[in-house]
C-alpha cells in the first residue's frame, strides 16, 4: 500500500487527470468519466495557469503546428454556417485532447524534475490499459451475441465494446505491440499484453472488417521482421494461427470468412459502370470526389468541425440535385449514396478528404505539418538507434502507426482522439523535451 500510495503521490493531479482521459477516451460506457476527467483538465490547466506553473515551449515545431492548427479550427467554426454544429465536436474532442496535451508537456514541475520520460510511460501505458481491458470486454460481447456474429450483423447498442473494435483495436495495436517488444515488464504483464493481441486479432478477422485486418497483419509482421529470427515469435504466431483456425471452424464461419476477405483480391471490387453497377472502392472514389466538390466552396477553413455536415451541405447546396441530372456515373454513384443513407451515416469515408471538408487547405497543412513533425522524430530515433527503451518504444511504435494510419485512413476518417495520435504527440513532445534540457546541461 505505501508503494501505490508513493507512487500516487510522486504525480500532480493534472497528470494522473490527463492520464485518466485517455485511458476513458478509448473505452465505450464511459462518456460520465470522460467528462468529468475533461471538466477537472479544464479547472486544472487554469489553476495551472494563474499560478504560472505551465510552459509550452515555442520553439517547438510540434507546437507550433499544432496551434496554427488550432487557430484555423476556430476560424472554420467562426465563419461555418453550421458553427453551431461545429462547437459539438471542439467541446467534446478537440479541447480536451489539447487541454491533455498542454497538462502533460507542458508542466514546470515536470521539467524541474527530470520526469519526461516517467510522464510518457504513465500515458502510454493508461493507452494500453484500456486496449487490454477494452479486447476482454470486445470478447464477452462477441460471445454473447454468438460467435456467428459479424461488426455487420451484431447489435451495435447490446454490444458496445464490440462495436467498431475492429478499427479502434488496429489504431492502437502497433502501439501495444512497440510495447511488448521494446519494455521492460514483468513476464506475466508480457504475458497479458500478447493475449490481449491475439484476442484483438481474433475479433479483428471475426469482425470481417478487411480495412482492419489487411492493416493489422501488414504492420505487425512489419514490427516483428527484425525478430522472426527468434522461436518464440515463431511459437507466437503459430498459436495465433491455430487459435483463428479453431475459433472460425467451430463457429461454423470459415466459409464465410474467406469469402469476405478473398473480395480484397477481386477485379470486380475496384471498378464501376452503368452495365455492371458500383462496386464499394467505386463508390468511395465517387464519395471523395463529390465531397470535394463541395469543400472547393470554401477552401481555406473548411465547414468547421464534425463530418456529419456532410449531408447538410450536399442538399441544402443543391449538389445531390446535380449529381442526379449529370450524364456521369460517378455523379449518378454519388447522389445515390446520400439519397441510400440517411443524416448521421453519409461521411467522406476518407481522412484526407475529411479533413479538407472540415478545416479547409489551411486546416489540412497545419495536421499534415503535425503528422511530419512527429515522423521526422520517429525516424530520428529508429535511426540512431537509441538505447533508451521509453525512445525505442516510441521510434517502433510511431513509425509503425503512422503505416496504420495511413492504411486505415484511405477508407475511413478517424482523427483527433481516434486511435494513438494523441498519445504519439504527448510522448514525442515529452521526449523532444528532455532531449532539449540534455543538450542545455550538457553546453
Amino acid at each position: 500500500m505505501r508503494a501505490i500510495r508513493s507512487f500516487m503521490e510522486s504525480h500532480t493531479l493534472a497528470t494522473w487527470a490527463a492520464c485518466a482521459y485517455l485511458f476513458f477516451s478509448h473505452m465505450p460506457r464511459t462518456t460520465a468519466m470522460v467528462n468529468i476527467s475533461a471538466g477537472l483538465m479544464l479547472v486544472l490547466t487554469l489553476v495551472l495557469a494563474v499560478k504560472r506553473q505551465l510552459q509550452i515551449d515555442r520553439h517547438s515545431n510540434l507546437v507550433r503546428a499544432y496551434t496554427v492548427f488550432l487557430v484555423v479550427v476556430v476560424l472554420g467554426i467562426v465563419f461555418s454556417p453550421y458553427w453551431q454544429e461545429s462547437l459539438i465536436p471542439f467541446r467534446r474532442e478537440l479541447l480536451p485532447m489539447t487541454l491533455a496535451f498542454v497538462l502533460l508537456t507542458g508542466q514546470k514541475a515536470v521539467r524541474q524534475q527530470g520526469q519526461e520520460t516517467r510522464i510518457a510511460l504513465l500515458a502510454g501505458w493508461a493507452l494500453i490499459a484500456a486496449f487490454v481491458l477494452r479486447s476482454f470486454l470486445a470478447l464477452n460481447d462477441w460471445l454473447v451475441e454468438g460467435v456467428h456474429t459479424d461488426y455487420y450483423s451484431s447489435d451495435h447498442a447490446a454490444a458496445r465494446f464490440f462495436d467498431f473494435f475492429a478499427i479502434d483495436a488496429t489504431l492502437i495495436m502497433p502501439v501495444v505491440v512497440a510495447a511488448i517488444l521494446c519494455l521492460a515488464m514483468p513476464r506475466s504483464l508480457r504475458g497479458v499484453l500478447i493475449i490481449s493481441v491475439l484476442t484483438a486479432f481474433l475479433l479483428i478477422v471475426v469482425s470481417n472488417v478487411r480495412t482492419a485486418l489487411v492493416t493489422t497483419v501488414v504492420v505487425t509482421l512489419l514490427q516483428l521482421l527484425p525478430r522472426l529470427s527468434s522461436r518464440k515469435i515463431w511459437a507466437v504466431l503459430g498459436i495465433a494461427l491455430l487459435s483463428l483456425g479453431v475459433a472460425t471452424v467451430a463457429s461454423n464461419r470459415f466459409d464465410k470468412v474467406v469469402e469476405r476477405y478473398a473480395t480484397i483480391f477481386s477485379k470486380a471490387a475496384y471498378q464501376g459502370s452503368e452495365a455492371t453497377g458500383a462496386s464499394s472502392v467505386y463508390e468511395r472514389l465517387s464519395i471523395w470526389k463529390g465531397t470535394l466538390e463541395m469543400a472547393a466552396e470554401r477552401p481555406l477553413v473548411g465547414y468547421g468541425l464534425g463530418w456529419q455536415k456532410l449531408y447538410d451541405a450536399a442538399y441544402q447546396g443543391g449538389y445531390v440535385d446535380r449529381w442526379r441530372t449529370s450524364p456521369a456515373f460517378i455523379d449518378k454513384t454519388v447522389a445515390h449514396y446520400f439519397d441510400t443513407y440517411e443524416r448521421g451515416k453519409v461521411n467522406p469515408h476518407n481522412l484526407w478528404v475529411d479533413i479538407v471538408f472540415e478545416t479547409g487547405i489551411l486546416g489540412f497543412v497545419s495536421y499534415v505539418a503535425m503528422l511530419c513533425v512527429l515522423l521526422v522524430r520517429a525516424f530520428k530515433a529508429w535511426r540512431y538507434k537509441a538505447q533508451d527503451q521509453v525512445t525505442h518504444w516510441f521510434a517502433n511504435g510511431a513509425l509503425a502507426y503512422m503505416v496504420t494510419y495511413d492504411l486505415v485512413n484511405m477508407m475511413g476518417g478517424f482523427w483527433l482522439t481516434s486511435g494513438a495520435t494523441l498519445l504519439l504527440f504527448i510522448v514525442s513532445e515529452l521526449l523532444w523535451q528532455q532531449q532539449q534540457s540534455s543538450k542545455w546541461q550538457s553546453a
